[in-house]
């Protein structure tokens, strides 16, 4: 049989609603226990309350008179008695234990039948048959206090089943103050919750500022003003951390921008005397690999650049931007014998961004499709009035396994010809992650790879455009 668990990830503020909700719960239970407990106490203490006042009643009305005690009670009193069909009975026994005066002949003769033992003690219960030969229940009491000495008082009360009591209380209970304890819960979660929920707003208000941070956010930080203090360590280990990242990434940036300048100059030396050397085949091996090295240090330092620093954003056409490119690269495709072609929007294409940096990530992709698509076709350039420039070739396409990876610094696909450093496509996803947009590749129409620049913001032409 397979054993199958189901794993529920509550949230923070479910699980303590839940706890509290338990808890209240059980307080309620608890507290109607205690009221239960109480009950029964009370209804002992009830009977022997009730049996002392009868006997404090008896006794001040009982006198000695030529030597005798005598009992005259009150007429009301006496009615009472005899109208209690002795549900209440009572009897005066003298020093030798004789009747001297009772309610009733039936507590007359209980009292003849109680052991003698049961005088020393303050509360006993006995039975008594009733006219129809049942048993009730009685208890009774033996009292001196106030009497002659020797002289006793016995009172006698029939006693209350304790399960009747006990649910007439409950039910006096539910009628009266019962329905309000759902009530009394129900609002006491209500604000439970309500308290939880307020009090974990800091967390989520943390929570939503550490989405916001990322490669392009790097300076922010999480607000530590307002905090609980119970939180607060976590947005200063937070920061903390973030600080000593920041600090990371931007010794890693200067190094490669230093390095970049650093070998920018004795390159130029190296390009310099190349071309004083004769034109043989090792010389031209030569400077095309001193090329390779300048391209690889150019891209170098635009990484750097586009790490360091915010670009200046302004309105740019889109299909201006994709004319200078394609035009300055045309003569290189030709070269190569290939082409390139441009297919602009019908009307002008406006978007907040950096004309160079936009340039630049476009000529990586036009030079990219250039080296890749086959001798005699053509790498065509569109731009759509959806804020997008699609880069197509006639290649060999990017493999669907290999698409999350070629944005990556200095990754190469493998049996790629193609002598770039794999910086130009990086250089691309930093540039678009600048401008709050994105680059996808596909699968270009009838063969071949798609890249697509993707702008988030479009301005809409107020007016027509004009250079």
């Amino acid at each position: 049989m397979t054993d199958i668990r189901c794993n529920i990830a509550w949230s923070l503020q479910a699980r303590l609603a839940w706890r509290l909700g338990v808890v209240l719960l059980g307080s309620m239970l608890l507290v109607a226990l205690v009221i239960s407990q109480y009950a029964w106490f009370a209804l002992d203490n009830l009977d022997d309350v009730g049996l002392q006042v009868q006997a404090s009643q008896i006794t001040r009305h009982a006198q000695m008179r030529d030597g005798r005690l005598v009992v005259d009670l009150p007429q009301a009193l006496a009615q009472a008695y005899r109208q209690s069909g002795d549900g209440y009975m009572y009897a005066v026994l003298d020093p030798q234990g004789a009747v001297i005066a009772a309610s009733s002949d039936k507590a007359r003769r209980s009292v003849g039948e109680l052991p003698s033992t049961m005088q020393a003690t303050t509360g006993v219960v006995f039975h008594l048959l009733d006219a129809d030969g049942h048993e009730s229940p009685y208890y009774a009491m033996f009292d001196g206090t106030g009497l002659p000495r020797g002289y006793m008082i016995f009172v006698a009360q029939g006693v209350i089943h304790p399960d009747a009591f006990i649910d007439t209380l409950l039910s006096e209970f539910a009628a009266r103050i019962g329905w309000t304890l759902p009530v009394v819960l129900a609002a006491a979660l209500f604000i439970a919750i309500w308290t939880i929920r307020t009090s974990l707003r800091p967390i989520r208000e943390l929570s939503l500022r550490a989405q916001q941070i990322g490669p392009e956010t790097r300076n922010l930080r999480l607000p530590v003003q307002g905090v609980p203090e119970e939180i607060l360590p976590l947005p200063l280990a937070i920061n903390s951390a973030l600080d000593r990242l920041e600090q990371g990434f931007e010794m890693q940036r200067r190094f490669t921008a230093n390095a970049a300048h650093e070998l920018r100059t004795p390159l130029a030396v190296l390009t310099a005397r190349l071309a004083e050397l004769p034109d043989e085949p090792t010389t031209r091996q030569l400077t095309q690999d001193v090329s390779r090295m300048n391209r690889l240090v150019a891209q170098l330092l635009q990484v750097s650049r586009l790490e360091g620093a915010m670009l200046k954003a302004e309105p740019v056409d889109l299909n201006q931007i994709a004319e200078n490119v394609v035009a300055f690269l045309a003569p290189l495709a030709i070269g190569d014998g290939k082409s390139v072609a441009l297919t602009a929007s019908s009307k002008p294409v406006l978007v907040e961004a950096s004309a160079d940096a936009i340039e630049n990530a476009l000529r990586n992709l036009i030079e990219n499709a250039i080296a890749h698509t086959a001798p005699g076709t053509e790498v065509m350039v569109i731009v759509s009035p959806d804020a997008s420039i699609a880069v197509r070739d006639h290649g060999p396409g990017v493999p669907v396994e290999q698409r999350a990876q070629i944005f990556e610094r200095f990754w190469r696909g493998r049996n790629r010809q193609h002598p770039g450093a794999g910086l130009g496509l990086a250089i691309v996803l930093e540039t678009m992650r600048s401008h709050g947009g994105h680059v996808s590749v596909g699968d270009a129409p009838g063969g071949g790879a798609e890249f697509v620049l993707q702008f988030q913001q479009h301005i809409l032409p107020m007016t027509k455009f004009s250079d």
